[in-house]
């Protein structure tokens, strides 16, 4: 997560939610007076190193072999 004047940015892999792969999440929170006013995500299933393009990881520092 990163904050910076009225904005909060927030990158998070999710997992444990009965779908076949985690969720990575990367999502832009304005606020205004120090309250959140809108949330805007953008959520992907994370690849496995065989379907990644670039062979780097989603999150974190290791990139999953094929489920």
């Amino acid at each position: 997560m990163r904050a910076e004047d009225d904005r909060v940015v927030v990158h998070r892999r999710y997992s444990g939610h009965g779908q076949p792969a985690p969720w990575i999440v990367a999502g832009l929170l304005p606020l205004e007076d120090g309250i959140l006013v809108e949330d805007r995500a953008v959520i992907e299933e994370e690849v496995s190193r065989y379907r990644s393009l670039s062979k780097l990881p989603m999150f974190g520092d290791h990139v999953p072999e094929e489920r």
